[in-house]
């Protein structure tokens, strides 16, 4: 993976830790990193910097959760008239304001991440992606996630939150110079943000940064033989230095797990290998690439609530 400053180096489990932790909460301290990992916080900064400069983290960014924003996640799996006119669907797709991430996928489909106000909006965003020339066949998913809760923001929450919109990593003491408020009273504030549920405080990732190959494995499970829960503990268990994350269907024992591997060998070789998992009935390998992305409707709809309050 080659640095802002020329160098090269490559993922591995640790940096593979810290995007997790900086995936569920992105104001997650180096301390508090390092602890986790078995690491000095200098360490974990060193790591962090690292992966800022080559891209693999793309930024950090602040949104409300799914249930402030009252809002559900989709998953699509389109299929095409052939090889040549995904890109041209993929451009139809991505004007859609309710799709945030689209791309093509190896086997030749495309993949589409949506997310739709309320919970019964899976046959609008099936109707939107079959009416679009060159789709074929469309599978739809309702996506897991956690919900996080409903809040209603006080005024002086309003006034640090605006400053970790700007800048979701930014120091207490300097959203106290900011506001006027006290170091200690903004970092009580950043504790209820962070824990009220209303928000997500997540990193936005680019692992095809590095050199390492990224790839789904869609994973059909027996559901009576486990959760998903088990399923996830399992990957992350066995896979420890590959297992990244997964996209988990609400409607059908299905997941898109994703992985990080050093040479193209060894997706055939993990992929042998959770095929024998106990409750695994089958895997396929696809290989993802470049993606198109919108901004997200927890986004706007949070800037629409920061607007609200003048």
């Amino acid at each position: 993976m080659k640095t802002g400053l020329g160098l090269v180096f490559l993922m591995d489990s640790v940096d593979i830790g810290i995007l997790r932790a900086l995936g569920e909460n992105c104001r997650a301290s180096y301390q508090e990193m390092g602890r986790n990992l078995g690491m000095t916080a200098n360490a974990v900064k060193k790591r962090v910097n690292k992966l800022v400069e080559s891209g693999t983290i793309h930024n950090f960014v602040v949104y409300l959760s799914p249930e402030m924003a009252d809002i559900e996640f989709y998953l699509a799996i389109v299929n095409t008239v052939g090889i040549g006119i995904e890109e041209k669907v993929l451009e139809k797709v991505v004007e859609d304001p309710h799709v945030f991430s689209t791309g093509r996928l190896s086997d030749g489909n495309c993949i589409v991440f949506a997310e739709y106000e309320g919970s019964e909006n899976e046959s609008k965003f099936e109707q939107f992606l079959q009416e679009i020339d060159g789709i074929t066949g469309v599978e739809i998913h309702n996506l897991l996630s956690p919900r996080g809760k409903k809040v209603d923001f006080k005024p002086l929450q309003i006034r640090v939150l605006r400053c970790l919109v700007e800048d979701p990593r930014i120091a207490a003491t300097e959203i106290a110079t900011k506001t006027g408020l006290t170091p200690r009273r903004v970092r009580r504030i950043i504790k209820e943000l962070l824990e009220g549920g209303g928000l997500n405080f997540v990193a936005r990732l680019n692992l095809n940064a590095g050199p390492g190959i990224i790839y789904y494995a869609q994973i059909v499970w027996n559901k009576d033989r486990a959760t998903h829960t088990e399923v996830e503990y399992w990957l992350d268990k066995e896979f420890a230095g590959e297992y990244f994350d997964s996209h988990i269907s609400a409607s059908a024992p299905m997941m898109l797990s994703l992985f990080v591997v050093e040479h193209l060998r060894d997706v055939e070789l993990l992929s042998m290998k959770i095929s024998q998992g106990p409750m695994i009935e089958s895997v396929k390998a696809i290989f993802p690439f470049p993606t198109k992305k919108n901004v997200r409707l927890q986004r706007s709809k949070l800037e629409q609530l920061l607007n609200a309050f003048g």
